[in-house]
């Protein structure tokens, strides 16, 4: 966590937040006047299936989160801070999702007990663009600098494919091994 605080002093301009429900995080970026700050957080109601899978922003309207890049256009966001943790089922659509919208950095922080940040690593190396990895105890924080990413809809269709695949060989393998 140490070092994700000390990215957060580097950050200037519009930064993203998905799904940051620690208070300490966001005092630590409240802090820094260089930035504004959009939040996306998932909407929890309670109906029939328990929970919608959406993402509601501050002004309260609700995104689809497979599709929140229509709020924002190509390239708009400087900086993108995620918490895999709570979203880590989404991370496909994250990872195109938000080559598409940043134009510097991403912060990917979250514990390895979800997912690994090798597999974090792999998605975002896709699209070529720099990676670093930091690991403390059981905690991680990916930095992806996007600047010179290149994306195309064929790509990303084509790798949304593959993940959705490997999910369905992983699921088999769980049920054959349980």
């Amino acid at each position: 966590m140490k070092k994700l605080f000390d990215e957060f002093r580097k950050l200037e301009g519009n930064v993203l937040c998905i799904e940051i429900n620690d208070d300490k995080v966001m005092s630590k970026l409240n802090k820094n006047d260089k930035i504004s700050i959009y939040e996306l957080y998932r909407n929890k109601k309670q109906g029939l299936f328990k929970k919608r899978k959406r993402i509601k922003t501050k002004g309260g309207k609700s995104v689809n989160i497979k599709k929140f890049r229509k709020i924002f256009k190509k390239k708009s966001i400087e900086y993108i801070v995620i918490n895999i943790d709570n979203i880590f089922d989404y991370y496909k659509f994250l990872v195109s999702n938000s080559i598409y919208i940043c134009n510097t950095k991403v912060l990917v922080y979250g514990t390895s007990e979800y997912i690994d940040a090798d597999v974090i690593a792999k998605k975002f190396k896709r699209y070529d663009v720099q990676i670093t990895n930091f690991k403390e105890d059981n905690k991680y924080l990916c930095v992806v600098d996007v600047s010179k990413a290149k994306f195309s809809r064929l790509k990303e269709k084509f790798y949304i494919m593959i993940d959705t695949f490997i999910n369905i060989g992983d699921m088999i393998s769980y049920i054959l091994t349980s």
